[in-house]
Parts: C-alpha cells; structure tokens; sequence
C-alpha cells in the first residue's frame, strides 16, 4: 500500500534509528520513510525484524537498509554512523533510540554489573551515538533526537534503579548538547514516553499492575502505542521544529504532568 500524502516535508534528509527494528523505533522509522526521509534501521539483535522492516519501506516506494551495531561499543557505533552516511551521502537526522531496563533489583541487591550495564545500554549507547553523529550532521538541518522516559522524572520502580538515573541523565545531556551545537544550527531535543505498549512492558511489568496504571493513573484511560511518539518526533526532526531544542516532550496521556 502506497504511503498516505505527506504530512511532514523530509525529502533529501537522511535518519538513523538505533533500536529502529522493533517497538518505537519501528513506528519512528516507518514515520520517516511516511515523510520522505531515507532511512538506516540500527539494530543489535532483531536482524530478521530489522531487514523485514527495510524489505517493507521499499515495497512502498522508500529508501531503507538495515545496519547491525552493538551501540555500548565506540567502535561499533563510530562504523554504524560512517555507514549511515556512506549509504546516503548525508546524514541529517539521529534518533538515539535504543534503550530498555536490564535488570529488577533492590539496591541492596544490584551488582555494580548491573548498575554499569544498565546506564551501558541506556546512557553510553546514547552519548556514543551523539558524539560521533555530531561530526557528520548537517549544519542548520541536523536534528538529534533522543529517547528519555518518564522515568527520569518519576522514578523507574521497585528495582529499576540503574534505568530511571541513566534516563535522568540523558534528559540533562540533552540541555548540554543543545548549547553546544547551537551554534551549527543543530537541534537536540528528547521525547520521555510513559507507559507504551511495548515488549519492554509486557517483559517487566506484570499485566495486572499494568492494567491498574492504565485504569486509574493514566487521564486518557489507555496506554500509549508506539505510533503515539511519532509525531513528535517528526516535529523535532523537521523544519517545522527548527526553534525547539533542549526540550524533553513528554507522552504519557497526562500520567505524568509539568
């Protein structure tokens, strides 16, 4: 099926997507095919999803690979940004996206592995992506966008210690780098979704409290979709966003309010 008209104007920009296989990062990639952008889907381990989900965007007219990248790994990361634009000849557009809790543990009961692994997967993959896709954006139509969460500011619950201070540290990151590239005209802003429904929750969050969330903390009275997050994103990689930067973009449904 053909995409819808454009809703956003991306045509002759390019974006990577790191955890771009499945879950948000999926929805995020289609959306930016949707608008025009030629899009890498950075993945770790979901190669079959990830090269199913290029297969797609080209079936519907757009311009797609998939790329693997251990992304807690400088060297990795440094070869997926150079391949993102070696495909391209440009890249304008990151979406650090790639994240997830590790582990459920008190305080008293995490190892100094898991904390370390836990801020690996959710704060070193994120600033490792920024520091070598800083070299390669396009000045004035650079965008960086990262994946925050809800939990920077609420906490991440019982035993989800290392998750809710590495994305508190990602939403103040943000802020850095949006001063530091100001200057080239490039924007770094951050969405925080709350709960999404996504194999992250149906992995950690047990479906009975999920469903309480739901019913009696969320305004809306529903969960997120990963489609949800989409159209900020889109606003934060477009012209049209080109005077945000340094912002967190809560989605939550009104969970969690300013």
């Amino acid at each position: 099926m053909p995409y819808l008209p454009l809703q956003v104007d991306l045509r002759g920009r390019a974006v990577l997507v790191t955890g771009g296989a499945t879950g948000i990062g999926r929805a995020i990639c289609l959306g930016m095919a949707r608008c025009g952008a030629s899009v890498v889907v950075g993945y770790h381990t979901s190669g079959n999803a990830a090269e199913e989900l290029a297969a797609a965007i080209q079936e519907r007219g757009g311009t797609a690979t998939a790329v693997q990248a251990d992304v807690t790994n400088e060297a990795e990361v440094q070869g997926l940004v150079s391949a993102a634009k070696d495909r391209f000849g440009r890249l304008d557009i990151l979406v650090a996206n790639a994240g997830g809790p590790t582990e459920q543990s008190p305080t008293v009961e995490l190892t100094a592995e898991q904390w370390d692994n836990g801020l690996a997967v959710n704060c070193r993959s994120v600033f490792l992506c920024v520091k070598h896709a800083i070299g390669v954006l396009e000045d004035g139509t650079g965008r960086i966008v990262v994946n925050s969460s809800i939990s920077a500011r609420t906490g991440g619950g019982a035993g989800n210690l290392s998750y809710a201070a590495s994305k508190a540290a990602v939403s103040n990151m943000v802020r850095q780098w949006a001063r530091e590239l100001a200057g080239r005209s490039i924007t770094v802003n951050a969405i925080a979704p709350g709960v999404i429904r996504t194999r992250i929750h149906e992995r950690w969050t047990p479906p009975e409290t999920y469903r309480k969330i739901v019913q009696e903390q969320i305004p809306l009275r529903r969960d997120g979709l990963p489609e949800d997050c989409v159209g900020a994103v889109l606003l934060l990689a477009s012209d049209d966003g080109s005077y945000i930067t340094g912002q967190v973009i809560e989605i939550n449904g009104g969970l969690l309010m300013p």
